[in-house]
């Protein structure tokens, strides 16, 4: 499954224009993640646009990825639905135990604090923000609540320092602004 294929589906799914852009936001860092890792840019964007696929579906976490998996069987590749049914490990039970996993999991987290960070500012623009003020509000308890801050730092598991992560997210988000409308 391509990149338009995926929005595609999506979009069947979701109707929600704010969970469409954070599907959307969460592939644009998990293609820049894997870009970094010398990883399968596409495959790893398209895991990402994917992993809330069930998100107005579900009944709550209980049960959220696990539809996603009985949609997404047999269309992608069973790495990818791994992926998306431990990013809510806490329910699945599926272990966060390889890099494309551990990148959905960092990535879904940051793209939330990143969004955060540009919608404080005046212009509301990715391209306005720097990495040390998303670095400085990583800090802030109070800014972004829902956040953890936790899983965005499964980032180290990775290799890859937080401002180094966060440099990562801000950039792949900044090359799909149109798409975000920040």
């Amino acid at each position: 499954m391509d990149r338009a294929e995926a929005l595609e589906l999506v979009r069947e799914h979701v109707s929600k224009e704010s969970n469409l852009k954070h599907m959307v936001a969460v592939g644009a860092v998990m293609r820049q993640t894997a870009k970094h890792l010398g990883g399968d840019e596409d495959h790893w964007e398209v895991t990402g646009i994917l992993h809330d696929l069930d998100f107005e579906e579900c009944h709550g976490m209980q049960d959220h990825a696990l539809i996603s998996r009985d949609m997404l069987q047999g269309k992608v590749p069973d790495d990818m639905v791994q992926a998306i049914l431990a990013h809510n490990h806490e329910a699945t039970g599926v272990p966060v135990d390889d890099p494309l996993k551990r990148g959905l999991v960092a990535a879904d987290a940051v793209s939330g604090l990143v969004i955060a960070c540009a919608l404080v500012l005046p212009a509301k623009r990715l391209a306005d923000v720097k990495v040390s003020s998303i670095a400085k509000k990583f800090g802030n308890k109070d800014f972004a609540r829902g956040v953890d801050r936790g899983r965005i730092m499964v980032c180290e598991q990775l290799g890859i320092s937080r401002d180094e992560f966060l440099s990562l997210a801000l950039e792949g988000m900044r090359l799909r602004s149109a798409d975000l409308g920040l």
